[in-house]
């Protein structure tokens, strides 16, 4: 699970230069996990993405059924940014 959990973090920081085709393949081989650990990852990846990338995240969550958990992760600094 850890090594899982560190194959989806470990862009973090890439900011525009993430491999999103990449990231977005761990996430859907381990989008369906009840791991708690396994979706804060997934959200924490897509919300660091979501601030070089916001259409491809809201575009990504709105198309696969992710853990709620992952959902609002990702979408956390995107509706930080509307409501400013």
């Amino acid at each position: 699970m850890w090594l899982n959990r560190s194959a989806i973090l470990f862009q973090l920081k890439y900011k525009k230069q993430t491999d999103q085709a990449l990231l977005f393949a761990y996430i859907e081989e381990h989008m369906d996990s009840k791991e708690f650990f396994l979706q804060k990852a997934i959200g924490w990846s897509l919300r660091e993405l979501s601030k070089t990338s916001p259409n491809t995240v809201i575009n990504f969550i709105d198309l696969h059924p992710l853990a709620p958990l992952s959902k609002r992760e990702g979408l956390k600094w995107i509706n930080k940014q509307q409501n400013q």
